[in-house]
């Protein structure tokens, strides 16, 4: 029995067991009450990055018709019903299918930046403090 408040959902998420560097986007077709709870359940799917923050990449409300739509192409989806490696190194259009994932990538530091920045702002704190020590506290009493 579906619940009147339930609605049809399409989200997007990152798919793995393609190496650490790499994702698959994937789309699954859910039904929830709302965009929240279809993207906690598609969540806990096999094969998606459980372990990523940004694992589900979209979320949006579809009708019926597209519903059936991606439920039909999941089902058909040779990359969702593999069981080994071997199985999926069989899938010819697999790595045409993978995206760069910038999840682990290192940030650039750049040293003479953060030198400039709190060289920045120990001038401003001690602006700061010569501005408080020329007070003049003579209408204090």
């Amino acid at each position: 029995m579906k619940n009147e408040f339930e609605k049809y959902f399409m989200v997007i998420a990152k798919c793995g067991h393609v190496g650490k560097k790499n994702y698959i986007p994937v789309k699954f077709a859910v039904v929830a009450e709302s965009g929240k709870e279809a993207a906690k359940k598609v969540r806990q799917f096999p094969r998606v990055k459980h372990d990523h923050k940004d694992a589900i990449l979209d979320v949006r409300c579809i009708t019926l018709e597209e519903f059936l739509e991606i439920k039909e192409i999941n089902d058909n989806d040779p990359y969702l019903k593999c069981h080994s490696r071997q199985e999926q190194n069989l899938i010819a259009n697999l790595t045409e299918r993978m995206v760069a994932d910038l999840h682990n990538v290192k940030q650039a530091f750049d040293k003479q930046a953060r030198r400039d920045r709190v060289a920045y702002k120990l001038r401003k704190i001690k602006n700061l403090e010569e501005s408080s020590k020329k007070e003049d506290y003579s209408y204090a009493y």
